[in-house]
C-alpha cells in the first residue's frame, strides 16, 4: 500500500523515526493519514510541511470509515521519496507555490494594490474555469459562472478531485487570512449574522485581495481550463504587484 503523507512536525509530535521508518509511539489515534492520491490531501493550516511518497507498513484502525475512503490510517510507514511541495497542486504547482510564498511577505500596500486592480470580469472568468473543470470530471449540471464566485473546493461527477489545484485554493485563503490578521489584527475581519449564526469573514479590502490571489492561481495553476483572454483578466491584479520583480 503506497500513497502520500503530508506532515508538519510540531511540539506535540510523538512519532518515532528510525532512518526511513516512522511509527507512532503508541498504535492509537491520532493515526498517520496516508492519502491514496495527491488530490485528496487536506492541508488546513499545516504549512509548509513536507510531502512524502510512503509505504504503509502497519495499518491503524480502519473501522467506521466509508467504503473506499481514499486514504489509510497508518501506525507505521516507510518513507520512499521526498516530493516537492509544488506536487500538491498539480502539473503547474510551481506557480501556485510561488503565490503562496509571496503571501507570507505581503504588505498592506500590496493588498490594497491587489484589491484596486481586480478586473471587473475576473470573477466570471474564475467561474468559467470552475465549470470547465467540473465538466471534465463528468459533472453535467448547468451552472452560471457567478455561482462559483469565492469557491475554494467542490465535488464533481466521477472522482475525488476537489478543485483544479487540489488543496491550493483552500490553502491560499487560509494563508491570506493569517497574513491579514498579522497586519491588521481584528480589523482584518468583519462579523456577519445569518440564520441566527455569526460568522467571521475577511473585510472588503482583504477579501478583494484574496480574490485577486485566487484568480491568479487559477490562471497560472490550471491553464488547461482558462482561455488566453481570461488569463489576462485573471492575472491583472497579480501583475500589478509583480511587474517590477
Amino acid at each position: 500500500m503506497e500513497g502520500y503523507w503530508f506532515h508538519l512536525p510540531d511540539a506535540s509530535d510523538t512519532l518515532i523515526r528510525n532512518g526511513n521508518h516512522v511509527r507512532l509511539a503508541t498504535a492509537a489515534p491520532p493515526w498517520m493519514v496516508v492519502d491514496q492520491a495527491l488530490a485528496s490531501i487536506t492541508i488546513g493550516s499545516r504549512w509548509p510541511g513536507q510531502l512524502w511518497r510512503v509505504r504503509v507498513q502497519e495499518l491503524g484502525d480502519m473501522s467506521g470509515l466509508v467504503a473506499r475512503p481514499g486514504y489509510w490510517r497508518a501506525a507505521a510507514i516507510e518513507l520512499l521519496e521526498a516530493l516537492p511541495l509544488s506536487t500538491l497542486f498539480g502539473a503547474h504547482g510551481d506557480a501556485v507555490l510561488n503565490i503562496l510564498t509571496r503571501i507570507n511577505g505581503l504588505t498592506r500596500a500590496q493588498a490594497e494594490a491587489l484589491a484596486q486592480n481586480v478586473d471587473p470580469n475576473a470573477a466570471a472568468a474564475y467561474g468559467q474555469a470552475w465549470i470547465r473543470w467540473a465538466q471534465a470530471g463528468g459533472d453535467t449540471r448547468s451552472t452560471d459562472p457567478d455561482e462559483w464566485h469565492g469557491t475554494l473546493a467542490a465535488s464533481r461527477g466521477r472522482d475525488k478531485e476537489r478543485s483544479p489545484l487540489h488543496s491550493g485554493f483552500v490553502l491560499i485563503h487560509t494563508q491570506l487570512r493569517q497574513r491579514a490578521q498579522a497586519i491588521d489584527g481584528d480589523d482584518a475581519f468583519v462579523l456577519i449574522e445569518e440564520d441566527g449564526e455569526t460568522e467571521q469573514v475577511l473585510s472588503p479590502l482583504w477579501q478583494q485581495a484574496c480574490d485577486a490571489l485566487l484568480f491568479a492561481a487559477m490562471a497560472q495553476g490550471a491553464p488547461q481550463y482558462v482561455l488566453a483572454d481570461e488569463a489576462r483578466v485573471l492575472n491583472r491584479a497579480w501583475d500589478a504587484i509583480t511587474e517590477s520583480d
